[in-house]
């Protein structure tokens, strides 16, 4: 039985250059993608939306603790 690698490079060179460039193009979608989901996703850089009226925020500013 052929090992993978063996396999790949028993496949035409215009047909490997053809999944070369599938895998490079779908890791360079990734990287973008992955970028507009943590810009959008991203609990840390929402902004907090706090109410004078709740209690943990009163007690946040009574303490002089800011969230």
């Amino acid at each position: 039985m052929a090992s993978v690698w063996e396999q790949y490079k028993a496949l035409p060179p215009r047909t490997r250059m053809y999944i070369g460039l599938g895998v490079m193009a779908f890791a360079t979608a990734g990287l973008y993608i992955s970028d507009a989901m943590e810009e959008r996703l991203d609990p840390a850089r929402r902004p907090v939306k706090e109410s004078a009226s709740s209690p943990s925020a009163q007690k946040a500013s009574d303490s002089g603790i800011s969230k």
